[in-house]
């Protein structure tokens, strides 16, 4: 997994992926060079997940909200959670579950 500094990148916005399997692509720039900007893929777009917070909405119908297992994907992966790092597991984390 790939991790971005949040000192050097600035969260621009998100739009739909263009990969095949993923959900979202979260758009950063590179503060010094603005003209550098990163795609962060993010989300599989065959699984549920908790609830989209991304502001797309694009697939309602894998919004489960079930807590328990909110609660239970938020353990597993919070060791994959760098302070002050931006990467595909953040963004799910933060914006899909």
């Amino acid at each position: 997994m790939s991790y971005y500094s949040k000192s050097d990148y600035k969260f621009l916005k998100f739009e739909k992926s263009e990969e095949k399997g993923k959900m979202y692509a979260a758009i950063l720039e590179n503060r010094s060079y603005p003209y550098r900007k990163v795609r962060i893929n993010f989300g599989d777009s065959s699984l549920e997940n908790y609830g989209d917070k991304t502001g797309l909405n694009l697939y309602p119908h894998l919004k489960h909200g079930d807590e328990k297992r909110r609660e239970a994907y938020k353990k597993r992966h919070i060791g994959f959670i760098k302070d002050g790092f931006y990467s595909a597991g953040w963004f799910s984390y933060h914006y899909l579950w």
